[in-house]
Parts: structure tokens; sequence; C-alpha cells
């Protein structure tokens, strides 16, 4: 055993060094911190904006004018009202962009005008406080309470948990978290199929093999090749870390510290998951030309979950759909960790993936390490997955 455990670290040693050393990790470190540095500030910049709009007043829209501004800011809407002397004035200024609209008229016959267009957030803003305005005095005319009527028509809103006051930033680690998964275990499963097919091409697997059983010399490259991949994940992760609280984009450290722990587990068991598989499609072909036919299939179980992860579990963390399939490997290393981070998945169902994901990784290894051992050392034309898999 000791023997196997010092040949598997000798071959993992030597895909850590070669691959370290190689300016290609050092470019690609870059560009990641580049990427990753580039949607931060994109991200802070949008979160940052109010909505803003501009609208000049005319005739009698001048009463509306407390309404309006009340109702801009229970929406978040940042709104500047100007009033014009008369309406010659109010049109040049909309034609000369200096408002985003004008409403002239009265009550009966206001219009909203714009230059070409009038956003839908100020039309419908627009229209409510019309709407209510309108209302309030057919009620005041009747000899209604108009606040005992909105008292008696209004509705309460509660919740059965409180209210998340980091659901903001675990939806940003969250995101963050899925994309470093998703970059780091594509990029290092496809290192590994790329590594088998140069060293099946060039003939330097035979001389190898001469010293090296096929199946340690597997586990040494998917081992080193994952060391350098989990390398680069601890570096990006300590780099946007430290940039997060320095500008206060993250205010919770724990949140943190505990998503990027489960972010390590799941990233070596899906790197180790998908590397089988990339190593296995790498030892059917004999050339570069013919690698990305075998691979494309492996990334179809990687976009999947991203997909979800990104458009459904930042709105619905508790998703049917999202919630069965972090439990089922290939899938669980992009959506358990995803729905950790937003707090929407307890110990025990992480507990259930981790457990079911390593079943999936024993089977896994087992079935490439014959497809290696049957297919690696045959040249020439690609080989078929039901011959690879024949025992020998």
């Amino acid at each position: 055993m000791n023997r196997v455990a010092a040949t598997i670290a000798l071959v993992a040693r030597r895909e850590v060094s070669t691959q370290v050393r190689s300016r290609t990790f050092v470019i690609g470190l870059v560009l990641m911190l580049a990427v990753f540095g580039g949607y931060g500030a994109v991200f802070a910049f949008v979160g940052s904006q109010t909505s803003e709009a501009s609208l000049v007043l005319d005739g009698q829209a001048h009463e509306l004018r407390e309404d309006l501004r009340s109702a801009a800011d229970r929406q978040g809407l940042q709104l500047t009202l100007t009033e014009a002397g008369n309406r010659a004035t109010a049109e040049s200024m909309v034609r000369g962009g200096e408002a985003d609209a004008m409403l002239t008229g009265g009550f009966g016959t206001f219009q909203l005008v714009g230059r070409d267009d009038v956003g839908a957030g100020l039309r419908t803003l627009v229209t409510g406080v019309v709407e209510q305005r309108a209302v309030t005095d057919a009620l005041s005319a009747a000899g209604a309470d108009p606040d005992r009527v909105s008292a008696l028509s209004g509705v309460g809103i509660r919740t059965l948990e409180p209210a998340d006051p980091e659901r903001g930033q675990r939806i940003a680690i969250a995101l963050a978290v899925t994309f470093l998964l998703f970059f780091s275990v594509t990029a290092y499963g496809a290192a590994v199929a790329q590594g088998v097919v140069e060293e099946k091409s060039g003939r330097v697997v035979e001389l190898l093999l001469a010293t090296i059983p096929a199946t340690q010399l597997l586990a040494g490259k998917i081992v080193g090749l994952g060391l350098v991949g989990l390398l680069q994940l601890l570096i990006l992760g300590a780099v946007g870390t430290v940039v997060a609280l320095a500008t206060g984009l993250l205010a919770v450290p724990a949140v943190l510290a505990g998503t990027l722990l489960s972010a390590v587990v799941w990233y070596l068991v899906g790197f180790f998951l998908f590397a089988t598989l990339y190593a296995a499609a790498g030892a059917l072909v004999s050339r570069q030309e013919e690698l990305q036919s075998v691979t494309a299939p492996v990334a179809v179980p990687l976009l999947v979950p991203l997909l979800l992860a990104v458009a459904v579990l930042p709105t619905d963390p508790h998703n049917t759909v999202t919630t069965v399939l972090s439990y089922v490997p290939f899938f669980s290393q992009t959506l358990m960790p995803a729905r950790t981070a937003l707090g929407a998945a307890a110990w025990w169902e992480v507990l259930i993936a981790l457990a079911l994901a390593l079943a999936a990784l024993v089977g896994m290894v087992l079935l490439s390490a014959r497809v290696y051992r049957n297919s690696v050392l045959r040249t020439g034309a690609r080989v078929g997955w039901r011959e690879a898999l024949k025992r020998p």
C-alpha cells in the first residue's frame, strides 16, 4: 500500500510541478482575477445606482407634486420634479432631454408626454398617483372618509420566518462560488483529458506504463491536477475575500468562511468525479483534434446545474427541482454549495449529498480505470465505449 501511495504521489508531484511552473497557470490565474474583478466592479456599480427619472409639471399637475414625491420614495425612485411656466417651455425641456416626460392637463384630461417614449416605471408611478387622487376626491365628494377606506382596504404583510438581513450577500457569495467551481472543474478536468491524449499520441505513456501500473498513473495525474486546481481556487477565493472585506461589499465574514470551506470540499468531490470521466474520454482518442467530440458530452452535466444555480436559486432557493437535483451526483457539486451559501440546505442534506457523490466517485474510478487500461495503449482509430468497457 505504501508503495502504491508513493507512486501516486510521485506522479502527482510531477503534474503539480509542471502545471504551476507553466506560463499557462500564471496567465490563467491573472485572467481569472481580471474577469472576476471586472464582474465584481460591474455588479458593485450597478448596485450603487438608484433608479432616476425627471418629470416637468404643467397645469393642474402642480397639485400632484407631493403625491408624486411620496410615491417615488415608496418605490425607491429618485424623482426630480420641475415646474414649467407654460406648456411650450415644458415641451421644450422634454424635447431637449432636460426632463424624461411632461405631465400636463387636468383631472380627467391628464397626459404624460415623452420625447419618443415614457419609461414603464415613470408611467406606472404617475398613473397610480392620478388614479389614487381621483378615488380620494370621489370618496370625499360622496361623504366618505378616504383615510378610513384606505385603512380598510390595506393588506398587511408578514412572513412565517424572519427576513434574512444577509440575503443579498448570500446571493452574491453563492453566485461567486458557483462560477468558481464551474470554471475550475471545467478547466482542470479538460486538462486531465488533454494530458492523457498528449502522452498517448507522443507514446510517452508506453514508457510510463513500463514502470507504473495504469491505475496508479491515472490516479496520480488526477490528484496532481486536482491539487493545482484547488490551489487556483484558494488563491482566487482569498483575493476575492480580501477585496470584498476591504471595500465593504461583504460585512459578515462568518458567512463567507463556511461557504468557502463548503466550496473546497465540493470542489474536490466534483473535480475527482468529473476528472475520471475526462480521463476516460481522453484515453479513447489519439489526436487532439478528436478530443472535443468525446469531451463535449461531459460538459453537459456541468452546464445544467450552473444555469439552474444562476437563473433559479437566487429568486427561489427552495425550488423543488433544484433541491432534488442537489442530491444527484454530477449536479450536487454545483447546486448543493449554492444552496448552502443561500442558507437553504440543512447540514443533514449536505451529508446525504456528499455520501451519494462519494459513492458515485468510487464507481466512476473503477469504471474509468477499466476504460483507461483498455484504451490508453491503443493508437489510431477512436476506441468505442463498448469496447473500452470490456473486461480485460
